[in-house]
């Protein structure tokens, strides 16, 4: 009888494209796959297990939460992919008739979230606002959720605002309910022991924390595990972290520009500071400019997290 082949987690990871600390946290996690085991406890994967993890890469890569697909079964995921592969966004797209899966937002309907979520802001309607974000992370892919609607809610707030026509209360008010839901979700992710890790902070002066909590929840979303510890941290204190959990990459959201010397002066210092093979990735408002203003920080300016999602897979874990 021909015997089955099978073979090591390093080689499933090249030819499936899962990383190897990702197939290990879907097995555990979901029971994406279920390995067999050599007489000393390594994990050895079947032809059959290859196919299926390559189909659930390809169906989170569409925007499938992993917790959604993992349990199907490969016919199954062979035709979410192939459905994924053929549909025609916009009218014409008939419901889902795969009940294990969330329901999806349609792309237009991203606008009309955020419109909703905006007057309930304004109207200092927490219970309507809560309710409209909670019913958008479930029905959403995590990753358009946070780049659909949450951002683009607190672009409009910080407009609104900054004009004058939105008083500090209602900003106030969304946020408490946003970090509430972010945290919440944030609580929930189970990541392998062999996840690599980031730590992920808001410099001394930005209070705002909005986009670190998204980048720690798309970090979540690569197999990194996030080491988020609030914001306004001085330089000494986000170089301490890093070294302490031996992080393999920093990231920092910045907020605005109120005192840019300042902000220059502890970039300076942290990337001094942090041994030069840690990548560093900085976002949010006046990225760009404190990286030309001084290009010796040497760090990756992300300009959206899907950017962001992609520097992270490409980095070794």
């Amino acid at each position: 009888m021909k015997m089955k082949k099978l073979y090591p987690i390093k080689f499933v990871a090249a030819q499936s494209g899962v990383k190897a600390h990702n197939i290990r946290s879907w097995e555990e996690r979901y029971g994406a796959v279920k390995p067999e085991r050599s007489h000393t406890n390594r994990r050895l994967y079947s032809e059959g297990d290859i196919q299926r993890l390559a189909l659930l890469k390809q169906a989170v890569d569409s925007g499938h939460n992993i917790s959604a697909v993992a349990r199907l079964s490969t016919d199954e995921l062979m035709n979410v992919v192939r459905r994924d592969q053929t549909r025609t966004p916009g009218a014409g797209d008939g419901p889902n008739d795969d009940q294990s899966l969330p329901a999806a937002v349609p792309e237009g309907n991203y606008h009309a979230i955020v419109e909703k979520a905006l007057s309930h802001v304004v109207h200092l309607d927490s219970l309507a606002l809560e309710k409209v974000l909670n019913e958008a992370a479930v029905d959403m892919p995590r990753q358009a959720f946070l780049q659909e609607v949450i951002m683009p809610l607190f672009r409009e707030i910080g407009l609104l605002w900054r004009s004058g026509r939105m008083k500090i209360i209602n900003e106030h008010m969304a946020s408490v309910i946003v970090r509430s839901i972010l945290w919440d979700m944030l609580r929930t992710v189970e990541l392998s022991a062999a996840a690599p890790r980031i730590v992920i902070a808001t410099p001394s002066g930005h209070w705002h924390e909005f986009g670190a909590l998204a980048c720690a929840l798309v970090a979540t979303e690569s197999g990194w595990q996030p080491f988020y510890f609030g914001p306004n941290l001085p330089s000494e204190e986000i170089v301490y972290a890093v070294q302490k959990i031996d992080a393999g990459a920093l990231t920092l959201s910045l907020c605005h520009r109120l005192n840019q010397h300042k902000l220059l002066i502890e970039l300076r210092k942290i990337r001094r500071m942090v041994k030069g093979q840690v990548p560093i990735f900085i976002g949010g408002s006046g990225a760009d400019k404190i990286m030309q203003t001084d290009e010796n920080i040497k760090a990756v300016v992300i300009d959206d997290l899907d950017l962001f999602r992609r520097q992270l897979d490409s980095l070794e874990s």
